[in-house]
């Protein structure tokens, strides 16, 4: 038997600031990951490198890797030589730990943009799809999906359409300082009517009278 799908409503936004708060985060990234920092590794920059570091970096790890074991270590130099290419490899292997920290404190906080989605433009700066802001935007969202929750929210919007149908009435015979209010109201958390101001909803009623003869 085919399992009923969870029907799932938009009740409104909460938090509207993901979007704004990503785009900061991008600004960052690009300080963080530069063409010329990257490039100190003896690597090039591009969008698989960048979604790799994104990512956690391992491939990326491997590739400076062998590089720096290449260029640095793979030497018959003299003793002082190797002790400063040793000691440049050790400060270059430390310095892009320290980047792959640097750039999961920055991402870790949009876990729902995924790497794939982050690419580098034309003009060589970072940037992400649109399909990464339309998430940023979606995690504002407020939803339900209980049964019970959808029962109030229905009921709600039946009172809603209600009561600003009865403010327009209220309105057309110049109860317009309180409105709706001034027919139905609360007491004691139970909604009762107001006979004083129900009375005079016609169009000889007093707030009509006061109304139009002040026009006069």
């Amino acid at each position: 038997m085919k399992k009923e799908e969870t029907k799932r409503i938009c009740v409104g936004s909460g938090d509207t600031t993901f979007r704004r708060d990503f785009e900061k985060m991008l600004s960052k990234l690009q300080g963080i990951i530069s063409r010329q920092k990257i490039e100190e590794f003896g690597i090039e920059l591009n969008t698989e490198i960048l979604q790799d570091l994104i990512a956690g970096g391992e491939n990326t790890g491997k590739t400076v890797l062998e590089r720096l074991n290449k260029d640095l270590l793979d030497d018959a130099s003299l003793p002082i030589i190797r002790r400063q290419k040793e000691q440049m490899y050790n400060q270059l292997l430390q310095e892009f730990e320290l980047l792959k920290v640097a750039v999961h404190k920055l991402v870790k906080d949009f876990p729902y943009v995924l790497p794939e989605m982050y690419f580098i433009g034309d003009d060589g700066w970072i940037h992400a799809q649109e399909e990464a802001f339309a998430l940023c935007d979606e995690q504002g969202k407020i939803y339900i999906d209980k049964p019970e929750q959808i029962e109030v929210y229905h009921q709600a919007i039946k009172a809603i359409d209600e009561i600003n149908k009865l403010q327009e009435m209220a309105a057309k015979y110049y109860c317009s300082a309180l409105g709706h209010r001034a027919v139905i109201g609360f007491e004691k958390d139970t909604a009762r009517l107001y006979p004083g101001a129900l009375i005079e909803c016609h169009s000889s009623g007093i707030f009509v009278r006061m109304f139009e003869g002040k026009k006069q």
